[in-house]
């Protein structure tokens, strides 16, 4: 009987020393207090390098839960899918925007939360989608190596305009250019009497307009008067061109009205001098009309 005693007690010993240990486990790894989560989605499109499965989620640096999966989208293959776990009175805004962030040089990454103001709206999940969608921003490492790229490309095209610019025709042409300079300047300093000369004309010339100008005023004043006169004379011959007009008007009516007495007289004078014409053609056809007259004489004995 005592054998058998025995094993009983080692098996009950064993027995209580592996649920003390599975307990431990279960205390060491979730706790007995178990956490209540909602499940949020987030759309990334950068690479999620260093991020796993059960990668800590932190909301201001403080964890508040856990990515449940990471997969590539089927609606479009440039976004990664992140499924997060986060304890349910964390407060997930409308605000709230994830980004990924390394933790130095270990290269592990976790999700970070932030809001970007104090508006405490939940966010919740719109018409036909199964999660809230949190959206997510850029990394500072997507950030920096954006603007690599940006001034890599930058100083391609700035290196490009450069081998342009000191092309040798251009080097050629800066050599002539320098060429140019040198003999202007050679030039300057041959002439430089002359330009000292053309300098003092020149402040000949300044002094001499400056006093012309200061003689201005009084030229305008004198021309000013001039135009008041030649104003007041165009009045005057405007005057002048009434009255002549007015005149030339009356004798043309005196005119008209000579006209109209002389018309019968000249046609009188016209009868006349169609009679004179006739008298004379008789008279040269029988100048004995002048003495017999124009009745023709009776006719003699014997004529008929």
């Amino acid at each position: 009987m005592e054998p058998k005693t025995n094993y009983t007690i080692v098996g009950l010993v064993v027995m209580i020393l592996a649920g003390a240990l599975i307990a431990a486990g279960l205390w060491l790894s979730v706790g007995f207090e178990q956490k209540k989560y909602n499940t949020y989605i987030v759309y990334i499109r950068e690479a999620v390098s260093g991020l796993s499965e059960q990668s800590p989620v932190k909301y201001n640096g403080v964890k508040v839960g856990y990515v449940k999966q990471i997969k590539l989208s089927h609606e479009d293959p440039r976004r990664v899918e992140m499924l997060l776990n986060i304890e349910e009175d964390t407060p997930i805004t409308v605000s709230t925007a994830a980004t990924l962030i390394s933790q130095g040089i270990t290269g592990n990454t976790y999700v970070g939360l932030s809001a970007d103001s104090s508006d405490l709206t939940p966010l919740k999940a719109l018409p036909g989608q199964a999660y809230p969608v949190i959206p997510a921003k850029p990394s500072i490492f997507n950030q920096l190596d954006r603007v690599l790229k940006e001034v890599s490309e930058n100083v391609n095209k700035v290196s490009i305009k450069l081998s342009k610019v000191f092309s040798d025709e251009n080097i050629q042409n800066f050599h002539k250019s320098l060429a140019n300079v040198k003999t202007f300047t050679h030039t300057i300093a041959v002439n430089s009497k002359h330009i000292d000369q053309s300098l003092k004309n020149a402040d000949v010339l300044i002094k001499n307009f400056k006093e012309a100008s200061a003689q201005f005023p009084e030229i305008a004043t004198e021309l000013k008067a001039g135009l008041a006169q030649f104003t007041k004379m165009a009045s005057s011959l405007t005057v002048a061109g009434s009255k002549v007009s007015t005149t030339m008007q009356s004798g043309k009516t005196a005119f008209d009205k000579l006209s109209q007495q002389a018309s019968p007289l000249i046609q009188r004078l016209d009868f006349v001098a169609n009679n004179l014409e006739k008298i004379s053609e008789q008279i040269r056809q029988n100048p004995a009309v002048v003495i017999r007259g124009s009745t023709p004489p009776p006719p003699g004995p014997g004529e008929k």
